[in-house]
C-alpha cells in the first residue's frame, strides 16, 4: 500500500513571504509543497514553475499573474490582490530564514510521516527513519566549526582571470571574477571597456554576450576597428564569444555550455525586460538570479546606467534603478570622463570585495576608437 504523505499548511503570511521569495529569485520553487499552500497559493506555484519550464526571461509579478489568470483560470482580482499582498510582506533578510525554517519543518514532517506508517504496520524500520533524514538534510553540508575547515591549511586569496592588457586593474580587483559592475555616464565607453574584457576572456572560456544596447553587426565591427580590419584576426579573437540581442535564451545557452564556466555580459542592467508596475524588483531578480550564476562558478559583468545625480561623482548609489547591485557585485567601479580630454576617463572602484582597494587608480585612455589602454 501507497505511503500517503501529510504535508501541514503553512500560515498565510508563511506562504505569501515564501512565494515572494521564490519569485524575488532568493530561493527555489522547490523549497515547498504545493500540499502545503492554499488554493490561491498553489496557483501562483504552478504559474511560477510555468513560466521556468518555458524559460521565461524573469519571474515578475505580472508575468505570474498573467499565467495564473490567463492560463490557469485564476480570478484576475483575487490573484493580483494575492500577488499585492505577497510583496507586501517581503523582508530581505528575513526571507532566507524563514524558507530555511519551512524546509526544517517539512523534513520534520517526513520522518513523521515514516514513524506513522511504521507505527501503523506495526513494524519499526529504523533505517527508514534514517533514510528520511538523510534525504532531508542533502542540500546542506554538515555543520563544520571553523577550525575544522582549515585542516589543510589556510584558503588561497580569490584570484580572477589576469587581463593581459589591463594589468592595474587586474591588480586592483584581483582579477575577473565573480561578479563585477561597471558604470558610467552615455558614451564614456562602458561597452567598449566590457567588450575589451570579453575578448581577454575568450582566452580561456566561452562568452555569453548579451548586448540590448548595439547589436552583433556594430560590436563587430568595434572588434574590426580594434584589429586594424584585420579580418583573420577578428575571427581568432572572437571564436568563443557569443553575440545576443535578447536576454530570452540565457538558460538555453548555459545548458550549451554545461560543463564549462562562461563569462556573462550584460550591456546593459537597464535593458532587461521588467514589469512596468515593478521595475524596480523586477531589476533585483535579475540581480539576485546572476548572483546564483556566480555562485555557479560563472563570472558576470553587468553595466549599467548612472543615476543623474550620481553625475561627475562616483558611489555604490551610483548604479541606476537597484539597490541590489552595490550588495551582491564583488567588483563595483565608475569611469569618470576628463572633461579636457573626452579620450581619457578616470576609473574609480566603489565596491571591492577580494582587495584592500578603493577609490581611483588610475585613467583609461581610448585608442584606435575602440580599445582602452591604462594610464598612471
Amino acid at each position: 500500500m501507497a505511503k500517503k504523505k501529510r504535508f501541514v499548511p503553512l500560515s498565510e503570511d508563511l506562504e505569501k513571504l515564501a512565494l515572494a521569495a521564490i519569485m524575488k529569485g532568493a530561493v527555489e520553487e522547490t523549497v515547498i509543497h504545493e500540499e502545503e499552500l492554499s488554493k490561491i497559493g498553489k496557483l501562483v506555484l504552478q504559474s511560477i514553475k510555468h513560466l521556468r519550464r518555458n524559460d521565461a526571461e524573469e519571474i515578475n509579478p505580472a508575468s505570474v499573474q498573467a499565467v495564473a489568470a490567463e492560463i490557469l483560470g485564476a480570478d484576475h482580482r483575487e490573484i493580483h490582490s494575492y500577488i499585492t499582498s505577497c510583496f507586501s510582506l517581503t523582508a530581505g533578510k528575513e526571507i532566507g530564514e524563514i524558507v530555511r525554517t519551512v524546509r526544517d519543518k517539512s523534513v520534520l514532517v517526513e520522518v513523521l510521516n515514516e514513524v506513522g506508517n511504521q507505527l501503523a504496520t506495526g513494524t519499526i524500520d529504523l533505517s527508514g527513519i534514517a533514510s528520511q533524514l538523510a534525504d532531508g538534510g542533502a542540500t546542506r553540508s554538515p555543520l563544520q566549526s571553523a577550525s575544522d575547515l582549515l585542516a589543510d591549511g589556510l584558503p588561497s586569496e580569490p584570484i580572477g582571470l589576469s587581463l593581459k592588457t589591463l594589468p592595474i586593474l587586474t591588480e586592483a580587483s584581483g582579477g575577473l571574477m565573480g561578479m563585477w559592475a561597471l558604470a558610467s555616464e552615455a558614451g564614456v565607453g562602458k561597452s567598449t571597456l566590457s567588450l575589451q574584457l570579453a575578448i581577454e576572456y575568450g582566452r580561456v572560456g566561452p562568452v555569453l554576450y548579451y548586448d540590448m544596447e548595439n547589436g552583433p553587426e556594430v560590436m563587430l565591427y568595434r572588434v574590426g576597428k580594434r584589429y586594424g580590419g584585420n579580418v583573420e584576426n577578428v575571427r581568432k579573437v572572437t571564436k568563443s564569444i557569443y553575440f545576443r540581442e535578447t536576454i530570452r535564451t540565457l538558460s538555453e545557452d548555459l545548458r550549451t555550455f554545461k560543463d564549462q564556466r562562461c563569462l556573462i555580459v550584460v550591456d546593459s542592467l537597464q535593458k532587461l525586460p521588467t514589469s512596468v508596475e515593478h521595475r524596480r524588483t523586477s531589476l533585483d531578480v535579475w540581480v539576485h538570479r546572476f548572483e546564483r550564476l556566480k555562485k555557479d562558478g560563472h563570472t558576470v559583468v553587468l553595466i549599467s546606467e548612472k543615476n543623474r545625480e550620481e553625475y561627475g561623482s562616483a558611489s555604490q548609489r551610483g548604479f541606476k534603478e537597484t539597490g541590489e547591485i552595490e550588495y551582491s557585485c564583488d567588483f563595483g567601479f565608475h569611469l569618470i570622463q576628463e572633461k579636457e580630454m573626452p579620450n581619457l576617463c578616470k576609473v574609480i572602484i566603489v565596491k571591492n570585495r577580494h582587495r584592500p582597494v578603493v577609490g581611483s587608480i588610475g585613467y583609461l585612455e581610448r585608442v584606435n576608437g575602440f580599445r582602452f589602454v591604462e594610464r598612471a
